[in-house]
């Protein structure tokens, strides 16, 4: 190959990367930034450098200096425009530090006038651009009668633009923030530079030096694509209420999904197109072959480079990331809990040679049944836990099963237990003694790290929702009502769970309601006592009327609530009495725990309308 044409090829490549990065780069500030005018800026910004490159990327292919005309006269939508995008970029920079001006509100919206007046003119007329040439295998228009004073336009917008943000970082007191805003300053001169028609001035001299030109062209776009996300990345941080590691993490994600991939995937077609070239092979046969292995490839090779973009961007919380990494690798679903305990009691049953058994667990609600094999009828769950509860060590017989408690590493706190019914023949159980030691433990184990889990959960999900708050500002100071949180429901749920329990009440988020704060003035100011009373009135204003009854369908919500959790029966008596399942039952309980749930939503709506019937405010909750 010719090395101009080896240049040519190169530049080529570049372009198109510059053309995926300009692309990508809009996508990304209008997809996370779109609420931000100096987003908004730097994306028109952005626009105009995506359609010069376009048309510089279709000029390639174009051999007729008359069909290359179009696309040059094309590429003026983006040029015409660039001194209007700086204005609106710079004007949303001066008003984040609070200098607002109609005067300059009216030059931006004017400036976009004119670019598209100058754009219309260089679209149908000759009188800012003329005829199509072709010098050093370039193309390039001529300039009209109005180029010089579209130069004195373009080249004063920008230069307005310049001075506008350096005004801006005059403006800023925190050393930060004029920090990013120098980094702006500096890079945001990529998109004139890229767009600027140079070859209207200096096309003539090309034929003599055409290796130059390209080389310095090749120099000048890659210095111009890494400005422009040096631009962006800058942009990100303007009106943004979010760490900065959530705003990095987030470009790395981007960069390695986006504009790293896009640009991989040219270099493969361009070598694709030199690969079948030289072996003489169809495209149609190598393109299959070539994007699976390339699609495989990148994704090891986006592992490999992502430490390197940590690295780059996230310096020093480098270590924190693995630690977060690890521990979400680490982390157990419900799902991950059955099916482990399942994997546990199939050995067991295997080994001890029955079909029966199965797993429960001890949660706020009561016990949860979790794995289980072959038929349980005959096996009552309460009773196995409350035949283990004195027993630190297995196996318990009972009720034709043998019982292992599975109990906490450190204090022998009951987490649940393993049961697996008595086969028909003989089992020596002393053999397997220590086998099935190992397998309790590491049941009991997997319940104690869920346990833990869920509430590190529960703890993080208060927090998150907290940040979400403090990311919206836009949103206003007042939060969501406690009824309207999606929580709601569970946290009655876990309040019903202790309603005898004393202290663990004291943590519910229900005692911010309204109506437990009236409470707590007739309980003596005791919020346990206020919160236990408020569950009750909300139980018994769903208790039907008339004559009670334990197996009429109007009265089971009322029944189920009353002796689940006022009386503190147990589910297998609740459900003898009822005449339920046990699965049935908890199915019940469900309902009925959101039907307590909503009557506490309507005591608390109108607990909170009655102070504003009565034609005074709301007393504020604390």
């Amino acid at each position: 190959m010719d090395p101009l044409d080896l240049l040519i090829q190169i530049n080529f490549v570049i372009v198109a990367a510059l053309l995926i990065a300009s692309f990508s780069l809009l996508v990304y500030l209008l997809a996370y930034y779109f609420r931000s005018r100096s987003a908004r800026g730097a994306a028109w910004l952005l626009v105009s450098v995506f359609v010069v490159y376009l048309g510089d990327l279709v000029l390639f292919f174009v051999s007729d200096p008359r069909s290359a005309e179009r696309w040059l006269r094309l590429q003026w939508l983006g040029i015409a425009i660039t001194p209007a995008a700086y204005a609106h970029l710079t004007d949303a920079l001066l008003e984040r530090t609070g200098s607002f001006s109609s005067w300059r509100r009216w030059a931006v919206r004017g400036a976009y006038g004119l670019g598209a007046i100058w754009f219309l003119l260089a679209l149908w007329t000759d009188l800012l651009v003329h005829d199509g040439a072709a010098d050093g295998r370039a193309f390039h228009l001529w300039a009209g009668p109005l180029f010089p004073l579209f130069l004195v336009y373009f080249l004063g917008g920008v230069a307005w633009g310049v001075i506008n943000v350096w005004r801006a970082r005059r403006r800023m007191l925190i050393s930060t923030h004029r920090r990013r805003m120098t980094y702006l300053a500096v890079t945001m001169v990529a998109p004139a530079i890229g767009v600027f028609p140079y070859l209207l001035l200096v096309g003539r001299t090309l034929p003599s030096f055409p290796a130059v030109f390209w080389g310095l062209v090749g120099i000048s776009n890659l210095i111009i694509g890494t400005m422009l996300f040096g631009m962006v990345y800058a942009v990100a941080y303007l009106d943004v209420l979010v760490p900065d590691r959530v705003i990095k993490q987030r470009w790395i994600d981007y960069l390695l999904r986006g504009p790293v991939l896009a640009t991989f995937v040219v270099l493969v077609m361009f070598g694709l197109s030199r690969l079948s070239h030289t072996l003489g092979l169809p495209l149609a046969l190598l393109l299959p072959l070539v994007a699976a292995g390339a699609i495989v490839s990148y994704e090891v090779f986006s592992d490999w480079i992502r430490p390197f973009f940590e690295w780059l961007f996230l310096r020093r919380d480098v270590s924190e990331l693995v630690r977060m990494r690890r521990l979400s690798d680490a982390m157990i679903t419900a799902r991950d809990l059955r099916q482990f305990l399942e994997g546990i009691l199939a050995l067991m049953c295997e080994a001890l040679r029955s079909p029966t058994g199965f797993v429960v667990r001890i949660t706020p609600n009561g016990i949860e049944p979790v794995a289980a094999f072959g038929p349980i009828e005959r096996a009552s769950i309460e009773e196995t836990l409350s035949v283990v509860e004195g027993s630190t060590d297995g196996p318990i017989v009972a009720d034709g099963f043998w019982i292992w408690p599975l109990r906490s590493r450190g204090d022998p706190v009951l987490l649940g237990a393993i049961a697996v019914a008595q086969p028909a023949g003989e089992v020596t159980l002393e053999l397997l003694q220590d086998t099935i030691r190992g397998w309790v433990a590491r049941a009991a184990a997997a319940l104690e790290d869920r346990m833990l889990q869920e509430r590190a959960l529960s703890a993080l999900e208060q927090v998150a929702e907290e940040v979400s708050r403090l990311r919206q500002p836009e949103q206003g100071p007042s939060a969501m009502p406690l009824v309207e949180h999606p929580e709601f429901t569970h946290w009655v749920k876990e309040a019903l769970a202790h309603y005898w329990g004393g202290p663990r009440l004291l943590q519910s988020p229900l005692l911010q309601l309204r109506i437990v704060q009236q409470a707590m003035e007739i309980h003596d100011g005791n919020p346990i006592r206020a919160l236990r009373a408020v569950l009750t009135e909300a139980i018994e204003q769903l208790r039907p009327d008339g004559e009670r009854k334990l197996t009429a369908p109007e009265w089971l919500l009322y029944n189920l609530l009353e002796m689940r959790f006022i009386q503190g029966r147990k589910v297998r008596e609740i459900a003898q009495r009822l005449a339920l399942s046990e699965s049935d039952l908890y199915r019940k309980q469900r309902a009925a725990i959101e039907a307590v749930a909503m009557v506490l939503a309507e005591m608390e709506r109108r607990a909170a309308r009655a102070p504003a019937e009565e034609g005074h405010p709301p007393k504020p909750m604390e």
